[in-house]
């Protein structure tokens, strides 16, 4: 087979937070000579950089990476944008390379651009479980990025309240038979796996991460952040416990542990998406081992 004649392919690495995807990834695209996507609806916020674990300069110095640092707080950003953007950049990369990498731990995001948003069972039951999981793994916002595909005006439904959200999301879908629930057509092969580790392992790796955050200035990072802590972006694991300690609600004690809890809960939801997902492969960090796997 001809270099021409490949089938371009998108690898997709997910997992839950603190698990090894960023290493994993870097080695990954070294291996194809390729770039790498991020798949962090956080890690693309420029404001952002210690609470979202972004990767290091050192880190982003050996392999091109896209949407780390890309975007602003303060520009309204959701799944759907997400999408469009990689599939702009996709079209581009795939000119000179037959494999691009996607990692990250947004599985909303990653659904958005592999599969397109409209990809959501039609029957209002399905829909409201298929919501409800969304609501629970990913959280509001991702209900809110799924109203905004759907053109839910913002002056006719609360977006702070989930449950009217995703009324209204069903409504919207049952009022319009036109609307093209069909999965997108991609002109090049999806390969899906999540990356897990001995839980154990993996809850001790989430607590050092957290304390090397807090080491590294994660307050006043947070501080900074503090005017704007109404904006999407902010409601994040590591900032919202932070505010309530400046609040007066915490002690810095106590918020820095629910930081660490909140980041286990929030890994917990993440592999539990991915499970569910029907399509991901699961994998351990052996690299060595995964390659051999791509390459059977």
């Amino acid at each position: 087979m001809t270099e021409n004649q490949q089938t371009k392919r998108l690898i997709v690495v997910a997992g839950p937070t603190a698990v090894g995807k960023t290493s994993f990834a870097i080695k990954l695209a070294k291996y194809f000579d390729t770039e790498i996507l991020s798949c962090d609806s956080r890690q693309l916020f420029k404001e952002m950089k210690i609470g979202v674990a972004r990767p290091t300069r050192e880190e982003l110095a050996e392999v091109k990476h896209h949407f780390i640092a890309s975007h602003s707080i303060h520009s309204p950003y959701d799944a759907g944008m997400y999408a469009q953007e990689v599939d702009t950049i996709l079209a581009k990369l795939f000119v000179r390379q037959n494999t691009v990498i996607m990692t990250g731990g947004t599985g909303l995001y990653i659904k958005a651009a592999t599969e397109g948003l409209d990809a959501l069972p039609q029957q209002n039951k399905q829909l409201r479980e298929q919501l409800s999981f969304i609501l629970k793994a990913e959280g509001i916002d991702a209900i809110q990025d799924i109203a905004t595909g759907a053109k839910i005006s913002k002056e006719t439904v609360d977006y702070s309240n989930p449950q009217r959200l995703m009324r209204a999301i069903e409504i919207a879908q049952s009022d319009s038979p036109d609307n093209p629930q069909k999965e997108k057509k991609a002109e090049y092969k999806t390969q899906y796996y999540y990356m897990d580790r001995d839980r154990d392992a993996l809850y001790d790796r989430i607590n050092t991460r957290v304390d090397i955050m807090i080491k590294d200035g994660l307050e006043d990072e947070a501080k900074d952040l503090y005017e704007y802590k109404e904006l999407n972006a902010l409601h994040t694991v590591g900032y919202t416990e932070f505010f309530k300690n400046f609040s007066g609600e915490w002690t810095k004690e106590h918020a820095v542990e629910k930081i660490k809890q909140h980041s286990r809960n929030y890994a917990k939801r993440q592999l539990t998406w991915f499970r569910n997902q029907g399509n991901y492969q699961k994998i351990s960090p052996d690299f060595d081992a995964f390659i051999q796997l791509i390459n059977e």
